[in-house]
């Protein structure tokens, strides 16, 4: 059988060719992993790219394949990875300084950021990890942007409320050149019947996704709200956008707009916090579990310790599903802030 290798898959295996760092050498592997055709013609091709991955995960640091380079891999931290996606000079570096203890480099000039900057943004007793990125443009934008992209959890797509029309155009087909969809969050499908564990409620149905494509949820954020004119633009974008898109406003300067941010990212994460306590103590209410919706008391138990899943008898529950201390099984499903003393 052929293999009938895509476009994508033979530009990551010539950006692998091109690779000087390990880092760049793994990060074209795993992508070439993620985007080749699974069938049965690309058995032994799969099966070499894994040996491949593995070999440079176990070298030493320094030693997969040259000098040292730039890192393109971020460790996720906290709730969740944000990636800040959006075109010259948009405000994003201003709105990781502004929100996290990070100091991207903040400038009037486009193209002032070349470097990915990650940075903490708390809200309440849990914090996202913010990426701030090198803009996306028609000009050249280095290929670990887009892998940085692929791996977060959630976009937000950040545009001047100037021209954000032409921005989101510019960004949604440069990403889709590289097999990025920006799925839109909308607030009617997360508050749905809540979707299975690991699977964003605005996810596209499965027969509609293109193999080896990222789809990420994604949210609006318009910067540049202190400008004159600004609401007045807004109120036409509005009625343009309809409700194809959750968007929110905001100025890095003054902070307006700021507070909106951590409570839709928060929703479009599609998260719960969770709560412990053992038996006979108070529960510990400033380190929460983050699960998504829907998952239950057996899924937090699988999440703190295998063994504790395996050997859980039942669990008692404070919540707004249930009286104080209510004895259940591992079934039951999860709310956000509940307390859960597990029983093994």
């Amino acid at each position: 059988m052929p293999a009938n290798l895509t476009p994508v898959y033979k530009e990551a295996e010539a950006r692998y060719k091109a690779a000087v760092t390990g880092e760049e050498k793994l990060a074209a592997l795993e992508e070439m992993l993620r985007v080749i055709p699974k069938h049965k013609g690309t058995e032994k091709l799969q099966a070499d790219l894994r040996s491949r991955i593995s070999k440079l995960k176990r070298a030493p640091a320094g030693k997969a394949g040259g000098a040292h380079g730039h890192s393109y891999r971020i460790p996720a931290e906290g709730a969740g990875q944000v990636v800040l996606v959006g075109p010259p000079n948009t405000g994003k570096s201003a709105l990781v300084a502004r929100l996290t203890h990070a100091e991207p480099l903040v400038a009037e000039y486009p193209m002032s950021t070349r470097e990915a900057t990650p940075g903490m943004m708390p809200f309440g007793d849990i914090s996202f990890q913010l990426v701030d990125l090198p803009p996306v443009c028609e000009e050249h934008v280095e290929y670990w942007v887009y892998d940085l992209i692929r791996g977060g959890d959630l976009a937000w797509v950040v545009l001047s409320v100037d021209d954000p029309l032409g921005g989101l155009e510019l960004v949604e087909r440069l990403l889709e050149k590289k097999a990025v969809k920006l799925v839109p969050w909308r607030r009617a499908a997360a508050a749905a019947e809540p979707p299975a564990p690991g699977k964003h409620a605005d996810d596209e149905p499965a027969e509609e996704r293109r193999p080896g494509w990222k789809y990420l949820s994604s949210l609006l954020v318009l910067t540049g709200l202190d400008r004159p004119q600004a609401r007045e633009d807004l109120t036409i974008l509005a009625e343009l956008l309809g409700a194809d898109w959750v968007w929110t406003a905001v100025a890095s300067v003054t902070g307006e707009g700021l507070g909106a941010l951590g409570d839709l990212t928060f929703d479009a994460r599609g998260i719960i916090r969770v709560y412990t306590k053992e038996p006979g103590h108070d529960p510990d209410l400033e380190r929460p579990f983050t699960l998504p919706v829907g998952a239950t008391v057996g899924q937090l138990a699988r999440t703190i310790h295998g063994e504790i899943a395996e050997h859980l008898k039942y669990a008692r529950l404070w919540g707004k599903t249930t009286f104080d201390g209510q004895r259940v099984k591992s079934e039951q499903v999860l709310t956000d802030g509940d307390v859960v003393e597990l029983r093994a």
